[in-house]
C-alpha cells in the first residue's frame, strides 16, 4: 500500500501478524526496491515477524522523485514510517547498499532499534566498488581498470566503475552468486514494469549525486550498541575484507556469519537457511 510519508507516498508491504516482533527491511541498489527480497523472504520471515518492507522514496512502487534526495532523507523517512505505524522499537535488516542505510539509521535513532542484521553490506562506497571491480575484471578481458580512487566516493568515480560492471551484460550474475546459483532469476527483472524501473534509475542517479553518498560511515561501528549480525556470502563481491575486519574488531555486540556457497543474494540462494539464521538471531 502507499503511505503518505514526509511529503511523498512510499510503498509499504507488511507481512506477518501485526503483534509479532517488527522488522524493517531496507533494500539496496541504490534503487533496487523490496520486490525481490519479498519474493524469497516475505512469507518466510512473515511467519515469525511483522515484516515491514518499504520502497525508498522515488524507487519502484513509491511515488517518483520530484527533486534531489539524500541519505538523510531516507533515514528521516524510516523514522517517520515507524512513528506512523505506531512501532515503539523494531529490528532492522539491510541488504547491500541498504546495510549502509541501516547503519546510519541505527546510529541516528539508537532507542528505536533492538537488533541489526547486515546482509552483504556496501558500507563504504569506494571499498564496495573496489571489490566489485576485482570480481568483474577477470570476466572482461581487455577492459582496463579505472584508476585508483582516493578520498570520499564521488558520483564520477561511481559512474565510471558502474560502467565497467555494465559491460558484463548477461554475465553479471556470475559475480553476484555462488556457483550453485548461476541461474538465479531476480523476479523484479521481469515482473516490475519499465516505469518502475525508470523510477529506480532516476533515484540511483540522484542519490549518487548527493554529498551524503560519499560520506564515510565506518567510524560509526564503535557506536553501534544493539546486537548486530553480519551475514557475508562466500562469493559476495560487495563487502570488502577491510570492512569485515573492522566490523569484527569495532562493533561492541557484533556477530559474524560466513555463508558458505552463497554470493550477494544469500536470502535468495539459500532462503530457508537464511530465514532460520535471521529468526534465531533476532529472537534469541
Amino acid at each position: 500500500m502507499l503511505m503518505e510519508i514526509r511529503g511523498t507516498r512510499l510503498y509499504v508491504d507488511q507481512r506477518g501478524p501485526e503483534d509479532a516482533p517488527p522488522l524493517l527491511f531496507i533494500h539496496g541498489g541504490p534503487g533496487a526496491g523490496s520486490y525481490d527480497f519479498l519474493a524469497f523472504q516475505g512469507d518466510r520471515l512473515g511467519r515469525r515477524f511483522r515484516l515491514i518492507a518499504v520502497d525508498q522514496r522515488g524507487v519502484q512502487q513509491s511515488d517518483p522523485l520530484t527533486g534531489p534526495v539524500s541519505e538523510q532523507d531516507l533515514i528521516a523517512d524510516f523514522e517517520a514510517l515507524r512513528e506512523k505505524l505506531g512501532v515503539e522499537q523494531w529490528s532492522i535488516l539491510g541488504h547491500s547498499y541498504g546495510g549502509r542505510l541501516a547503519l546510519r539509521y541505527a546510529i541516528a535513532h539508537p532507542d528505536a532499534v533492538t537488533k541489526v542484521v547486515f546482509e552483504n553490506p556496501g558500507w563504504d562506497m569506494v571499498l564496495a566498488s573496489d571489490t566489485l571491480l576485482r570480481a568483474a575484471l577477470p570476466l572482461l578481458p581487455g577492459v582496463e581498470a579505472p584508476p585508483p580512487h582516493t578520498g570520499p566516493a564521488t558520483k564520477a568515480m561511481w559512474d565510471e566503475r558502474i560502467a565497467v560492471l555494465a559491460q558484463l551484460g548477461d554475465r553479471r550474475m556470475e559475480i553476484y552468486t555462488g556457483p550453485d546459483a548461476r541461474d538465479l532469476q531476480l523476479p523484479a527483472d521481469t515482473e516490475i514494469s519499465d516505469e518502475y524501473h525508470s523510477r529506480s534509475g532516476h533515484f540511483h542517479d540522484q542519490i549518487t549525486r548527493s554529498a551524503s553518498f560519499g560520506e564515510p560511515v565506518l567510524q560509526y561501528f564503535a557506536q553501534l550498541i544493539p546486537p548486530a549480525l553480519l551475514i557475508k556470502g562466500e562469493y559476495d563481491p560487495a563487502t570488502s575484507q577491510q570492512e569485515i575486519e573492522l566490523f569484527r574488531s569495532d562493533v561492541p555486540n557484533g556477530t559474524y556469519y560466513y555463508a558458505a556457497g552463497t554470493g550477494h543474494f544469500t536470502h535468495a540462494e539459500q532462503p530457508d537457511l537464511y530465514a532460520e539464521l535471521v529468526t534465531e538471531f533476532l529472537l534469541s
